[in-house]
């Protein structure tokens, strides 16, 4: 065991940089102990070990969800087998193939922002660019109106600044305020259903796509799970989920791209001469700059490791961020560099491990390409004007801001 450390996850100073904590850490406490909250909460730093408790769910379970409070949320936050039941109702929807073909058409909606952006000469990456776009994609994957997105990007937003509370309650409001805006969805796509002389239970036509859109709120609403209909609890558990982890993960690994890049001029000017960096900017980010800082998992036995006693059921957070800048697997970790072998980045753990990889992975590297392709290409200029702003939530690493002018 290391020398104690002093570490409390949701300090100003901890939210400013984490990085050179992890460090500390990593080096000297590799599982440390905060004791300030309604219960205690461990920090795991070390990439072996982040990586073993990611692969290990029968140790490390998602049972009480991945926050620093217990709660049983089930679906996507739960462990096999039900995981896999649930997680195989939206695979086609964020499968390589799928997301390969959406290309031409995030593309299109890259090109939209940035015309807009080009009407001016300066102005916030993050609210005209990083933002809109994940969530423009991830409405058109789930089936939400355009329109509406702005109202559930703040549902979503609100959700995740509660993550750091004790108290269930703080999240309470905007959650049932989302989860009524898409049980109004699923009644829609019912209605429709129904005027056309369908049961939703006997679906022996396929209404998908004819009769409700293909998208999937629609797939949800059909779909079985152990031989039977999901009840409307777990479909807008389902939804939820979805929609609060697919939008502000992608923004921030948009921001912090970004970020890194204007930061280190060089960086942008080897991007612009190079199409081939694109790519490996954006794992280099992911690696540098992990959007979620780390996940919470609990332990379903009495564990011993680093000369530390955790107790059955205790909170202990996979913290991705400090293992993807261990020395023992990256190459000098604390620098952003663009010379890197895209199989040695690839190890990050951004996106998880195992069972609960991320399914949007592919979707978020995508976009993240895309608009780094397009701005590049249009704006040989940008450069940042003013200091860029911090998200809020804890576990999550972005920019709510990020200005920039580009004339």
């Amino acid at each position: 065991m290391g020398k104690e450390q002093r570490y409390d996850p949701f300090s100003a100073e901890i939210l400013d940089d984490p990085f050179p904590f992890y460090k500390s850490l990593r080096n000297d406490c590799p599982l440390h102990k905060h004791n300030d909250f309604s219960h205690p909460l461990y920090t795991m730093t070390r990439y072996e070990d982040v990586a073993e408790m990611l692969t290990d769910v029968e140790t490390w379970s998602s049972h009480y969800g991945q926050m620093p409070r217990y709660s049983v949320q089930g679906c996507l936050f739960s462990d096999p087998p039900e995981h896999t039941w649930y997680r195989n109702l939206i695979q086609k929807s964020f499968a390589p193939r799928h997301v390969a073909s959406m290309e031409d058409e995030i593309t299109v909606l890259v090109k939209e922002l940035v015309d807009e952006m080009e009407r001016e000469s300066k102005g916030d990456l993050h609210d005209a660019l990083a933002c809109p776009l994940p969530v423009l994609v991830i409405a058109k994957i789930l089936g939400i109106p355009t329109k509406d997105i702005d109202q559930f990007k703040a549902w979503s937003d609100a959700q995740l600044a509660a993550s750091k509370s004790p108290n269930a309650e703080d999240s309470k409001a905007p959650r049932e305020a989302m989860n009524s805006y898409l049980l109004e969805q699923l009644d829609i796509r019912r209605s429709a259903l129904k005027n056309a002389g369908l049961d939703i239970n006997d679906m022996s036509d396929q209404p998908i796509g004819k009769i409700i859109p293909d998208d999937v709120i629609s797939g949800i609403l059909l779909a079985e799970v152990d031989n039977r209909m999901l009840s409307d609890t777990e479909r807008l558990v389902m939804l939820n989920q979805l929609l609060v982890g697919g939008n502000e993960t992608t923004t921030s690994l948009l921001t912090n791209l970004f970020w890194r890049l204007l930061s280190n001029r060089e960086l942008y000017e080897q991007i612009k001469c190079d199409p081939s960096l694109y790519t490996v900017a954006v794992e280099e980010s992911l690696r540098f700059d992990a959007p979620v800082l780390g996940l919470y998992r609990t332990n379903t036995s009495d564990i011993d490791l680093h000369g530390i006693r955790v107790p059955e059921r205790s909170k202990v957070m996979a913290t991705y961020a400090a293992a993807n800048r261990d020395p023992n697997i990256f190459e000098d970790p604390d620098t952003f560099r663009l010379d890197r072998e895209l199989e040695d980045l690839r190890k990050h753990l951004s996106f998880g491990l195992g069972r609960h990889f991320c399914p949007g992975a592919q979707l978020s590297r995508l976009e993240a390409r895309l608009a780094l392709q397009e701005v590049a290409e249009r704006f040989p200029k940008l450069r940042l004007t003013t200091k860029s702003e911090r998200i809020e939530p804890f576990l999550l690493w972005g920019r709510k801001s990020l200005p920039v002018a580009w004339d």
